[in-house]
């Protein structure tokens, strides 16, 4: 899937790794996986992939607290310019260096 989506493989392995997703599973049908280990797949393929802007919706549906954590740090250490929204405050207050409240 990375692969046919011209991602850089070592980063979208290197971030799997990251967010704890065993390296047994990286070569199963992801059909197979959770929700929560979908997720995982398709957050490291958007950021495995060079862009100028990242796209979020809801990042953290289905995942588990020790996943939020790990996903923040990957946000925090690689610092990609992102538009997301999350209903999580305290991610936001954590990841995101400018907010806009819609009503």
């Amino acid at each position: 899937m990375a692969r046919a989506r011209g991602s850089d493989l070592s980063l979208f392995f290197t971030i799997l790794n990251k967010l704890d997703l065993p390296k047994e599973l990286f070569d199963l049908d992801s059909e197979t996986f959770s929700d929560g280990q979908k997720k995982k797949v398709v957050l490291a393929l958007s950021l495995g992939e060079e862009a100028h802007l990242y796209l979020w919706d809801e990042p953290l549906n289905y995942i588990d607290m020790l996943s939020r954590v790990q996903i923040e740090n990957v946000i925090l250490a690689q610092k990609p310019t992102m538009l997301f929204v999350e209903h999580d405050a305290e991610f936001v207050r954590r990841v995101a260096t400018r907010c806009i409240e819609l009503w």
